[in-house]
């Protein structure tokens, strides 16, 4: 028995670079997507109290409880919006195969990064919530997954 086969490189090629060419495009649009997720996770577990693998954050201290009641704000639990311009300054950048997270507002940069990494006030209490917990990075890789297959129809 003998086989035969006709192959036109050129539409091999062309066909190779297409698939290329979508699977950028797919990426890009994916990534953008599972970082407009992160935003709002972050932003929405903040704003409820957690932490990014769970639990709740410190309680205010007394002094912040009552600054905060005077400018009418929840005191319940801490939820690191006063004004809310820190969260709508979260924003992200996507570059290659790359995104990155990013407070758009420099004073909002610093201001999140002394209560997630050094600590505020006297007894320096960090509230580390620009984060992706475990839980919600599964939840961004599936998305992404679907959202590639979908797209690229594999």
């Amino acid at each position: 028995m003998e086989v035969s086969a006709k192959i036109n490189s050129i539409e091999v090629t062309n066909f190779l670079k297409n698939i290329t060419r979508k699977q950028k495009s797919v990426i890009d649009k994916g990534l953008k997507r599972v970082s407009n997720m992160a935003v709002l996770m972050i932003t929405k577990r903040t704003q409820s109290g957690k932490l990014p693998d769970g639990g709740n954050m410190r309680p205010y201290a007394s002094t912040t409880v009552r600054g905060r009641k005077k400018r009418g704000r929840q005191t319940g639990f801490v939820d690191l919006t006063d004004t809310g311009k820190m969260f709508r300054s979260l924003d992200f950048r996507t570059r290659g195969f790359k995104s990155t997270l990013f407070f758009s507002n420099k004073e909002r940069e610093k201001i999140a990064s002394y209560h997630d990494t050094f600590g505020v006030g006297r007894r320096k209490i960090t509230r580390p919530f620009f984060a992706i917990g475990d839980k919600e990075e599964d939840k961004l890789r599936a998305e992404f997954s679907k959202f590639y297959f979908k797209e690229m129809r594999l």
